[in-house]
């Protein structure tokens, strides 16, 4: 087996065969079940793909076993193995909701077989639920852009209006009018509606980025330097870059504002006194990409947060917008990248973004 961190358990009374098999299929964590309330244990406590079922446990009956554990977890994986096998037998099997069906004794290339066609299966599902969440994604960002098509003219002549009003009655107030403040305070916040129908805009352009061939580590040193003398200066920031360039067709702005936002969460999340590390690589994904991964040591997602982050709109904080990480989502998608949030093993959230970029010996030019 190919997939590292496989799961297989295996429902058989012959303790001997649970124990042999086990052994014999590398690669693959192997959970021993001798009877069915142990069976269904294991499937509550613990994530589980495939399970190799035999047929007789006992004074149990395995099709009707079958029948439990999908009920329990439908997008089971069930192989019903068995020593008598008969046509009765494997139409029973089929019907109780088993992918596949093998008679004893078999030989090891036999089994392995039928696992690999199993966790292919478990691979395509998984695919196909990431598929259906991009595609609800970009169903939300068409929302949001309709709705920014909609109100950003109005808006932004509204605003402008306003802007310029409030910069006037500002410059012709005294300096120590009482008022001033409050003038101050307007004008800032019509400053920021407009930056905000400025993002909403962006969701609405539909033409790709203007991208520009670029060194990545420079955009990531200049940035991260940058929001250690300023926004987070109270707080630790680990860089880690390669020491060979990685060349990648990007949208400088949009790539420094989606690394200026991500350090803004993790101070948000920290407090601004928590470490945050940034690090610039490259991966294999069938094809040469840059990963960018940010990781703080803060308290993590919430299971709803983790589920609903890159929603447009959806916020946990009390002055955000909602904006921010599904336009990085937005510029991977284009770019034909991925971006991806979720909990760190050692704590804290982890944002990882890739972007397609140059082999190796492409991205070392002297010109870029």
């Amino acid at each position: 087996m190919s997939a590292p961190a496989r799961r297989l358990m295996i429902v058989d009374d012959d303790l001997d065969f649970s124990v042999s098999t086990s052994r014999a299929l590398e690669g693959v964590e192997c959970l021993a079940a001798p009877d069915g309330p142990t069976a269904l244990a294991l499937l509550e406590a613990e994530e589980v793909e495939v399970v190799l079922l035999d047929i007789r446990l006992g004074g149990e009956d395995g099709t009707s076993l079958a029948r439990r554990l999908r009920a329990a977890r439908p997008e089971l994986v069930i192989v019903i193995m068995t020593a008598y096998a008969t046509v009765d037998s494997a139409v029973a099997a089929l019907q109780a909701g088993a992918y596949d069906y093998l008679r004893k004794p078999f030989f090891l290339d036999e089994l392995m077989q039928a696992l690999e066609r199993c966790y292919q299966l478990c691979d395509l599902r998984r695919e196909k639920r990431r598929a259906e969440q991009e595609l609800a994604l970009m169903r939300q960002m068409e929302a949001a852009a309709r709705l920014a098509t909609g109100l950003s003219h109005d808006f932004k002549n509204m605003l402008a209006v306003i802007h310029a009003n409030l910069s006037v009655i500002g410059q012709r107030l005294p300096p120590q009018d009482a008022l001033r403040p409050y003038a101050g305070d307007a004008l800032d916040a019509s400053a920021t509606a407009s930056e905000l129908v400025s993002r909403l805009i962006g969701f609405s352009r539909s033409s790709p980025p203007r991208s520009v061939l670029a060194d990545l580590r420079d955009p990531v040193a200049r940035v991260t330097a940058m929001m250690q003398r300023t926004l987070c200066a109270g707080m630790q920031l680990a860089l880690d870059l390669p020491g060979q360039a990685i060349a990648a067709p990007v949208d400088a702005g949009q790539f420094e504002a989606a690394l200026v936002n991500l350090l803004i969460n993790a101070r948000d999340a920290t407090e601004g006194r928590g470490r945050v590390e940034v690090r610039l690589g490259r991966v294999w994904r069938g094809g040469d990409y840059a990963r960018l991964t940010v990781r703080d040591d803060g308290p993590g997602l919430s299971e709803e947060g983790l589920h609903r982050a890159l929603e447009p709109l959806f916020t946990t904080k009390s002055e955000g917008t909602g904006l921010g990480l599904p336009m990085i989502q937005h510029m991977a998608l284009v770019s034909g990248g991925s971006f991806r949030i979720r909990n760190a093993e050692a704590g804290g959230a982890c944002a990882v973004l890739e972007l397609p970029c140059l082999p190796p010996a492409q991205g070392s030019g002297e010109n870029m």
